[in-house]
């Protein structure tokens, strides 16, 4: 099951990210094959909107129900991110998450990281990192706070 903030849904299909913002932090993955830093997504299974596709990988690669929200931007291939929310109390105390199970042929870390830090040959997708460091300063100037479980 998609979750999706009502007043952002979409049917737009595509490939997509999460940006999961805590306080002043991202959390990121650690990409087991490059070694470098990236956001949890993915690509479309063919028949699902961008936001479901957000979701969905999110959910594979780290183990988070995100609620799915705004669009931010795409980069020039048309991958698309979206601000996403955790439910509960994730504050920034706990920098470091386990890597579920499954997806450890994938993913080699989850963590929080100041996306201000960083360094490009960090990242996966190098020419990236200054566009996810403005969608990251984006996504902060919403006081969106997830929609309540049903």
């Amino acid at each position: 099951m998609c979750r999706v903030k009502e007043q952002t849904k979409e049917a737009t299909p595509g490939n997509a990210a999460c940006l999961i913002k805590i306080d002043k932090w991202l959390l990121t993955i650690g990409h087991r094959h490059s070694g470098k830093l990236d956001l949890p997504g993915g690509l479309s299974n063919g028949d699902e909107s961008a936001q479901c596709t957000a979701h969905r990988e999110t959910w594979e690669e780290t183990g988070f129900n995100v609620e799915v929200g705004a669009f931010l931007g795409s980069n020039e291939a048309g991958f698309r991110f979206y601000a996403c929310q955790l439910h509960g109390d994730f504050g920034s105390d706990i920098k470091e998450f386990p890597v579920p199970q499954w997806s450890r042929l994938e993913v080699s870390s989850i963590q929080l990281t100041d996306p201000f830090e960083i360094q490009s040959h960090d990242w996966r997708y190098e020419d990236e990192l200054l566009q996810i460091r403005a969608l990251f300063n984006q996504a902060g100037k919403t006081d969106e706070k997830p929609s309540e479980i049903k």
